[in-house]
């Protein structure tokens, strides 16, 4: 080989190489989990509902700082013309350090409860969201799995109606077939084309869906790997187990009903003091020393306080009274849900077994499709049978097809819908 076939040899050997990368190359299927993942990633409305708990955790923090040590430095430059006395809360000093510490007090400790019961039901705002995200990503993964089945079948279908139709075409020039019959037979072609263009459209629409829900680029390629369709209907008996125990909504329902009868024990408790610590030291001016028989510039001092409220003009019940009516609710909340959630497992379960039973019938009709077209093309060889035999035979084979990507979608869409509330969809996180 000369120099100049090798270098044109290696020159379209690199072209094939880096082609795929000039070029762009098929996108890898994407799998169902996949697709949930990025959906949850891409959600603003998920994004809004994690900002949500943070700030719902930034005001526990916030109440649980009541309890937490604090420290301050000041300066209190000033003038006494006399005995000096407090200025704006301080003692005029070149400077002070202060330090302040609550040791108990039951209204903040409340507060501390209220709070921790509003970052749980933050949290199972975004939790049930973030369900209901990943039961509609993978609602739009079968039916845009479903599409490109229902596109091929209108297609042949279509193709198989333009047969009989040239069929009879030929047949009523001979006289042998009614107009009637051409007429209807043309209907059939139309309405068969139309079902095409309704297929495409609706995959098209599924397709846009789903690239705005996983935020897929609109230049890239998109291929969808869906789960495989279970053979049988065989259902787990603790469904209704695992979803009152895995549902976010119920957990935190609970949990706050729990933080409510601790704020509300402690709202009843008569016995209310306030205890706090104080530290203080200030270096004060020198010329004060002329009002006091023993002065020094150093002032330290620490002091305990306890402070038991007497009278509280109905506060205390006001918020006792506030308390059990929020209680209330939340437990009237909680029972609305475990029986939505009841009817809800017991509708996905027999959606679940009528979709897989659709299902099995589909695949029946779909081998009683193709076995017909076997027959109608043997038959056709040895030149039996009628001369349309084998077009209806391949409508029909196109319409069980379509039958079997339809029932594979439904039983897609219900097992995604179970699995939301058994709480196994989205997949946990590692």
């Amino acid at each position: 080989m000369n120099e100049k076939a090798s270098a044109a040899w290696w020159l379209v050997a690199g072209t094939f190489v880096l082609a795929p990368a000039l070029f762009g190359q098929t996108a890898a299927p994407l799998t169902e989990q996949d697709a949930v993942n990025r959906a949850i990633a891409a959600s603003p409305q998920l994004r809004d509902m994690r900002a949500a708990v943070a700030e719902a955790a930034a005001n526990q923090i916030l109440a649980e700082q009541a309890f937490r040590p604090t420290a301050s430095f000041s300066t209190t430059p000033g003038y006494a013309s006399g005995l000096p006395v407090a200025v704006l809360g301080q003692v005029p000093a070149i400077g002070t350090i202060e330090a302040h510490q609550v040791f108990y007090d039951l209204s903040s400790k409340a507060d501390v409860f209220a709070s921790r019961a509003q970052v749980d039901a933050a949290k199972a705002e975004l939790d049930a969201r973030t369900r209901e995200t990943a039961r509609s990503v993978s609602e739009m993964i079968a039916r845009y799995a479903a599409d490109q089945a229902l596109v091929d079948a209108a297609q042949r279908q279509a193709a198989a109606e333009s047969v009989l139709v040239e069929h009879l075409q030929a047949l009523l020039k001979e006289g042998r077939v009614r107009a009637l019959d051409a007429a209807r037979t043309a209907l059939q072609l139309t309405t068969a084309q139309r079902g095409v263009e309704l297929a495409r459209t609706t995959r098209d629409l599924d397709e846009l869906r789903l690239r705005r829900a996983i935020g897929w680029p609109a230049e890239q390629p998109l291929a969808v790997r869906p789960e495989p369709v279970p053979t049988t209907a065989a259902i787990a008996s603790d469904d209704l187990e695992l979803a009152e125990k895995n549902d976010p909504v119920l957990q935190s329902l609970r949990a706050r009903l729990v933080q409510l009868d601790r704020a509300t024990a402690l709202e009843r408790n008569p016995f209310r003091p306030t205890v706090a610590a104080q530290v203080q030291y200030s270096r004060l001016f020198a010329r004060y020393g002329q009002f006091y028989l023993n002065f020094k510039p150093d002032d330290f001092s620490v002091a305990a306080t306890i402070n038991l409220p007497l009278f509280t003009g109905g506060r205390r019940a006001a918020v006792v009274s506030r308390l059990a009516a929020q209680r209330e609710r939340v437990a009237a909340q909680l029972q609305q849900r475990k029986d939505e959630l009841e009817i809800g497992v017991r509708q996905a379960e027999g959606g679940l077994k009528d979709a897989i039973a659709e299902s099995e019938l589909a695949g029946r009709s779909h081998e009683l499709a193709l076995e017909s077209l076997r027959v109608g093309e043997a038959t056709a060889k040895e030149g039996r049978g009628e001369a349309n035999d084998v077009a209806i035979a391949q409508a029909a084979l196109a319409e069980a097809d379509r039958q079997v990507a339809q029932a594979e979608m439904q039983v897609r869409i219900a097992r995604a819908q179970l699995a939301v509330l058994r709480g196994e969809l989205p997949e946990p996180q590692r």
